[in-house]
């Protein structure tokens, strides 16, 4: 080597510490512009409310904040509240602040894995993590999760860099503090400052300190390392502990805390089912990335990456593995499956083994593939900030909204379904004085919540009912309701805010519905599964509903359908109402439908109030009731011969029935007037080659004929019929033809999500 080759490195070595600095600066600096103007205008989890509580009064027993109380992260949001306007700004700047300190952190921590080696070995992967979407999205949020990671990749680059005992003391020191930000700092720190002291160099035990004193053991050094850390959570806990009212009072909330995590959670340690399994791992290693095409590279190019890197950089991968491989298994066994937010801290691995692959490809192609897929997310992260920031969250907006509501008469009541009446407990309460006076706020029994509304009913209450419901289930509908005000995230990637509480929302308004059901009742899938848990429905003795004396008074026609499940019985069905016979028929098996007109009844008293409809069979037969409607006012639809039974998938709430090659909708209205079918449903081409064909026919005429080849969603006007409505399609499948899992039989045409009268 010549004298200007020795001349070239070493200006070349000089420029590398000058070059790094530069780029983590600028990346950190362009990190915030991009991200300041996208603060949130409202708080958005159970979480974020707590935090901002704390900022304004600490009290972890109050879980203001929730235990462990997160003393450090309050400090800091304190700190920062005394120059911003509210607590919401405060906790949202502290998370775009320590995000962009965390890029900075997040480059130096891949420049000693690749052992200070050239700007490809650090900068791509850093790319790769900044843009990640869940690291960029998280970033805006009022949550602990970025300050947590920041500090937590801060001390794990310290703790890689440390070239003598003392800093990795120094490091440990550093890690207990800022477990105060969030306790899985721990999970990310401890495990690599273990490693990392029983791996130090011979040379550098041996080497005397300044001092002249004689350096520590491997074992010395960690216990030093052990204390140190202890220390440094001791700076934290002690206050903290004094300040929750002594040992026995932060305990308490610390054990109420676990205890209500491990039994109102879904974790994988609890739940051992294929779904929770599959469940974990997705919003693990898929949900971060916010697309399957992205993770599915991110997850290729990192399984091609940890060969690469156990051929050429052993050390990286066994450092990489111990910083990040305990909270991997912490995560997917301990944390709440569906909160991606949790899987914060794998961004950063996956990102380095991703960009440690695509280093397989030659220099300039890798380059660009990781700046294209580096630009590519910070697309859908940037979209997605944006769209979080424009509005506020759904539980917020859900609030504003009851606020805003003019006043009626009596004050509403309150109704929540179970999951819904946990989690706006602490919105509520942030709410304070601006939430709506309630007369009363009816209990949520899990699954049973609607009988609370129907005991009220029955008790003579009038007031109007406001039900928050989550979309995904489907009490609602064992009760006459109009539609509801609904309330979504506006997320192009909604995964990058799964787990939210509360999430996503409806609102019914209901005045005086023209009916309701008790136990035993079939009318969803839903209700037919509480029903078969609690042995209610004809099968075990009378079911009952109400029926408002408006409909009765007006003769209001009166719909009852299902399905006999005994082949081999005929069980009479009896519905009264008020002891007067409605309906008398001997079933056979399979489905039924039937409608009758309202008895002629006078009631001498409270013309606003309901008369009890009961339906029993004698003898009591397997019958399920799945159809029932009445009104004096509404058209009534009912699904006849040809269409399946309903169903639904809980995880989702999607509700369909399939339509066969024909299939029947029978109407009956209180006075003729014009109606258009509405119909939503699934492409065919999802099960057949080509589209399919649907022709709608009311009365002899056609009404509808097209070939549906992509999801649908049409408004066929049908007049005033005077019979029933005819759907047909050209093309039904067996299920039990295509698969030998499944003996079902059914003819299967068309899937239908919806299918309702518009008036």
């Amino acid at each position: 080597m010549t004298d200007a080759d020795i001349d070239r490195q070493d200006r070349k070595g000089r420029r590398a510490p000058v070059f790094f600095a530069g780029f983590a600066s600028f990346a950190a600096f362009a990190f915030f512009l991009l991200h300041f103007p996208y603060l949130p205008q409202s708080l958005e989890d159970l979480d974020s409310i707590n935090f901002a509580l704390g900022v304004r009064q600490f009290d972890v027993a109050q879980h203001q904040p929730h235990p462990p109380g997160y003393p450090v992260f309050i400090v800091l949001a304190k700190t920062v509240r005394t120059v911003v306007p509210s607590e919401l700004t405060a906790l949202a700047l502290v998370s775009v602040l320590t995000g962009s300190l965390g890029v900075a952190a997040i480059a130096w921590l891949f420049r000693r894995l690749a052992d200070d080696g050239g700007w490809q070995a650090w900068l791509p992967p850093t790319l790769i993590a900044m843009t990640a979407p869940l690291y960029w999205f998280t970033a805006v949020r009022p949550l602990s999760d970025m300050a947590g990671l920041a500090a937590a990749i801060g001390v794990q680059a310290l703790t890689i860099s440390a070239r003598t005992p003392t800093l990795l003391v120094v490091a440990a020191f550093s890690a207990g503090v800022a477990s105060g930000l969030r306790s899985q700092v721990a999970w990310l720190t401890v495990p690599l400052l273990v490693v990392a002291a029983l791996r130090v160099p011979d040379s550098r035990l041996e080497r005397a300190d300044l001092d002249q004193r004689p350096s520590p053991s491997r074992v010395g050094l960690l216990a030093s390392s052990v204390a140190a850390f202890a220390a440094g959570a001791l700076l934290w806990l002690v206050p903290l502990v004094v300040v929750s009212g002594g040992r026995a009072a932060y305990w308490r909330a610390l054990s109420n805390q676990g205890a209500e995590d491990l039994g109102n959670i879904s974790m994988l340690w609890t739940r051992h089912d294929v779904g929770t399994i599959v469940e974990a791992f997705y919003f693990a290693l898929i949900a971060p990335w916010a697309t399957w095409a992205v993770a599915i590279i991110v997850l290729g190019c990192g399984a091609v990456g940890i060969g690469r890197l156990w051929r050429s950089n052993l050390n990286a991968l066994i450092m990489l593995t111990a910083a990040f491989g305990p909270y991997f298994v912490f995560d997917l066994l301990f944390q709440e499956t569906y909160t991606g937010r949790y899987a914060l801290p794998l961004v950063v691995p996956m990102a380095y083994l991703a960009a440690a692959g695509i280093a397989r490809l030659p220099t300039t192609i890798a380059v660009i593939a990781a700046v294209a897929l580096a630009m590519f997310d910070a697309h859908v992260g940037g979209t997605s900030i944006a769209a979080y920031a424009r509005q506020k969250a759904p539980a917020f907006r859900l609030l504003d909204d009851m606020a805003a509501e003019p006043a009626r008469g009596s004050s509403p009541v309150l109704a929540m379904d179970r999951r819904n009446a946990f989690d706006f407990r602490r919105p509520i309460v942030w709410a304070g004085a601006q939430m709506p006076r309630f007369e009363t706020t009816l209990a949520a029994p899990p699954q049973h919540e609607w009988l609370e509304a129907m005991r009220y009913w029955n008790r003579g209450g009038r007031g109007p009912l406001w039900l928050v419901v989550d979309p995904k289930r489907t009490a609602i509908d064992l009760l006459q309701h109009h539609g509801p005000a609904r309330y979504r995230w506006a997320l192009p990637y909604p995964a990058l805010v799964s787990g939210a509480r509360p999430d996503e929302m409806d609102w019914y308004r209901v005045e005086h519905p023209e009916w309701y059901v008790g136990e035993g009742w079939a009318l969803t899938p839903e209700a037919a599964g509480v029903a078969a848990a609690d042995q209610r429905g004809p099968a075990f003795g009378p079911i009952h509903a109400g029926v408002a004396r408006s409909v009765i008074s007006a003769r209001g026609p009166i719909m009852i359908g299902g399905r006999s499940f005994d082949p081999a019985a005929r069980p009479r069905l009896t519905a009264s109402v008020d002891g007067t016979v409605i309906l008398d028929k001997t079933l056979a098996p399979g489905g039924f439908l039937e409608f009758t007109a309202s008895p002629i009844i006078a009631f001498a008293d409270a013309p606003d109030g309901y008369a009890a409809l009961t339906i029993a069979t004698t003898p009591p037969a397997p019958v399920a009731i799945e159809q029932f409607d009445a009104s004096s006012s509404r058209t009534l639809a009912g699904f006849g011969a040809g269409w399946q039974e309903q169903e639904f998938n809980p995880v989702t709430g999607l509700r369909w029935r399939w339509l066969s090659e024909r299939g029947e909708l029978h109407l009956r209205q209180v006075a003729q007037r014009p109606v258009t079918l509405h119909l939503e449903g699934e492409s065919p081409r999802k099960y057949f080659s080509r589209g399919s064909r649907l022709v709608i026919r009311s009365g002899d005429r056609a009404v509808f004929d097209r070939v549906l080849d992509d999801d649908f969603s049409v408004d066929v006007p049908l007049g005033a019929p005077s019979g029933p409505v005819v759907l047909e399609t050209d093309q039904v499948y067996t299920p039990a033809d295509r698969s030998r899992r499944t003996r079902d039989q059914r003819h299967l045409g068309l899937r239908i999500f919806t299918c309702e009268l518009l008036e």
